[in-house]
Order: C-alpha cells, then sequence, then structure tokens
C-alpha cells in the first residue's frame, strides 16, 4: 500500500540521504558520555565519541577504574523493537537464491557494524513469502536495498517518513 506524500511519507526508487541528528537514542549533538563507557550487553565502547566493537580496546578499558556500564543505543532499540528501517524482500528469484541473498546481507552487516557498531540488524523473520529485517539505522536499511539492487537488480523501493528518522526499503524481483 502506497501512502499518500501529503500523509508525509515520501516514495521513490531513488535513495535520499538519510540524517541521525534527531534520533531519541543519540546523546545529543556536539556532547558526548562523560568517562570510559562500554555497553554491559555488545562490549562496545565509546571512545573519543564514537563507538568501537574493538577486542583490544575493549581489554584496555574494562581494566580502568571509574567504568560507565550502560546499554548502547543499538542494544537499547533492540531491546525495545524500536526499529530505523525496515527491508522487505519478496519474489520468486528470493525463493531460489535465499541462502546467498542471506549471506550478501550477512556481510553487509558485519562491514557495518566494523564502521559503526550502532548500525546493525536488530532482527530477520521470515514472513510468508518473503524476508522482513529490521535494523538499528535507517542507513543501513537503505544500503541493504542498495547493495540487494546493484548485486540482482529487481525493484527497490524506498518509503521515507519526512518528518521522522524511519525508513521502509521493498526490494522484490
Amino acid at each position: 500500500m502506497k501512502v499518500p506524500r501529503e500523509l508525509g511519507y515520501g516514495s521513490s526508487r531513488k535513495r535520499d540521504k538519510i540524517y541521525a541528528e534527531n534520533d531519541p537514542y543519540l546523546p545529543p549533538k556536539g556532547k558526548g558520555l562523560a568517562g570510559v563507557v562500554i555497553c554491559k550487553d555488545c562490549t562496545a565502547v565509546y571512545h573519543n565519541k564514537k563507538w568501537f566493537l574493538d577486542a583490544k580496546l575493549y581489554e584496555g578499558k574494562k581494566r580502568l577504574k571509574n567504568i560507565n556500564w550502560v546499554i548502547c543505543p543499538a542494544c537499547k532499540k533492540t531491546k525495545e523493537n524500536v526499529p530505523s528501517g525496515v527491508v522487505t524482500l519478496k519474489g520468486d528469484f528470493l525463493k531460489q537464491h535465499k541462502q546467498e541473498i542471506m549471506n550478501l546481507i550477512h556481510n553487509e552487516d558485519v562491514r557495518s557494524k566494523k564502521y559503526n557498531p550502532l548500525k546493525r540488524i536488530m532482527k530477520i523473520n521470515e514472513k510468508g513469502d518473503g524476508i522482513e529485517i529490521f535494523t538499528t539505522s535507517a542507513k543501513l536499511a537503505q544500503r541493504i536495498g542498495s547493495i540487494l539492487f546493484k548485486a540482482y537488480d529487481g525493484e527497490v523501493e524506498y518509503k521515507k517518513d519526512v518528518n521522522a528518522k524511519f525508513i521502509r526499503v521493498e526490494w522484490r524481483r
């Protein structure tokens, strides 16, 4: 179902820029978290106003005193089931090449977490003849749609809410 543009949703085959400045799960822009901060769920370390999933950095920081053990924004979104993006995959091609497509998506998730551990896949649901992928980042959902289109062609549609930082991506072939 397409939502009319006047209700705040844009729909196109073209990717628009996605900004995360107003994400309530992130600290306010320009203000970081104080001290040594480590996520108690995924062991991501907050260092120099950026989150890292780095085993060496974690091992070095966890020995320090006065550690702030928190739940990082990505783990918080996952626990509260608040995705910033949903990717829906459909079509006969998906049935025939499911494992290959899922490997491509998994590789993108791994690549994304190396660059920014707050951008990750929350969960994957098989729903009837399709698959739904929930992401903590609208940008990752957009990226998954883009890599699927580049690798396998088909049709991709991006539906972004103008006022919120949420995107719905539909890919089918």
